[in-house]
């Protein structure tokens, strides 16, 4: 039954984003909202669970990517950086935005559970220092720039005025990270070999 009741929120979520409402969760499973209610005390509850779903998946996928020995350091951590969970490939661009407004504290218990994995990536970018594959730098800049990069483009309207989608900024994000702005002279043919 609970699973049932994801894969339709899952639905209204794509249909809807975060506006839908129990009532109409009801309506699309032919079910009571009693019957929601056993299951998930609140919307918010509901919406949590799938989120928790979606960082478990990146665990799980963070921790293949550290794992796959055919990768060189470079590129798991591209890979780490642009690591998306499945859910987020079938919703709108804009529900992360709008869950991030509209349900902070959801949002908060997500930013808690993904610090394990910028934790990995920490580790990721000092071990690329070792093998001198990385320049040293302070990783909680890193973090702050990639976090507040989200915050500041991470509204629907930015990304309509710039017509991009939040997958097309947070690459661009990435890329400027690894290479900078200042031209280098093998920069674009290592792009190309990445793309």
């Amino acid at each position: 039954m609970k699973q049932r009741i994801v894969q339709g929120t899952k639905a209204e979520l794509n249909e809807r984003g975060i506006k839908f409402t129990m009532d109409d969760l009801a309506r699309r499973l032919k079910m009571s909202k009693r019957t929601l209610y056993e299951h998930f005390s609140s919307k918010e509850d509901l919406i949590g669970s799938l989120m928790a779903e979606a960082v478990e998946e990146m665990k799980g996928k963070s921790d293949e990517i550290l794992c796959d020995d055919t990768l060189d350091i470079k590129e798991k951590f591209r890979r780490m950086i642009t690591l998306r969970p499945t859910l987020s490939k079938e919703w709108p661009e804009n529900l992360a935005i709008d869950i991030k407004k509209s349900m902070p504290g959801e949002w908060e218990k997500l930013q808690i559970s993904m610090n394990e994995i910028w934790e990995k990536i920490e580790d990721l970018l000092e071990e690329g220092a070792t093998r001198g594959c990385f320049r040293p730098v302070f990783f909680p800049a890193v973090r702050v720039i990639l976090r507040g990069a989200f915050n500041e483009y991470g509204n629907y309207k930015f990304l309509m005025e710039h017509k991009v989608t939040l997958h097309e900024m947070i690459d661009s994000v990435l890329d400027i990270l690894m290479y900078g702005i200042v031209v280098q002279p093998d920069h674009e043919t290592m792009r190309r070999k990445q793309g």
